[in-house]
């Protein structure tokens, strides 16, 4: 139980201060979806910006070109802002 614990972002949710995008598949069989909401709650909870995006029939990795060109698409605009400091408004996903 202690590997877990240890490897888990929970035990260092605490600590946290990076603004997090968090993708994830709801058809993962190796990460269950149910630790996506959690870590997400925990960071909204110690005040982290977070954004929890949920692709639906995606599995642990990206097997489908319409799923890779979103998750590519949001994360130009996630690191444009926090990164670049661009705005986000404006920016949308098709």
């Amino acid at each position: 139980m202690k590997v877990y614990e240890k490897a888990s972002p929970m035990t260092y949710i605490k600590n946290s201060c990076t603004p997090t995008l968090i993708q994830h598949g709801d058809a993962d069989k190796r990460v269950p979806v149910s630790n996506a909401y959690e870590l997400y709650r925990g960071l909204c909870d110690v005040g982290v910006e977070t954004e929890l995006v949920i692709f639906k029939n995606m599995g642990h990795g990206v097997n489908k070109r319409g799923i890779a060109r979103a998750l590519m698409k949001q994360n130009l605009i996630w690191f444009s802002h926090y990164i670049l400091g661009e705005s986000i408004e404006g920016f949308y996903l098709d």
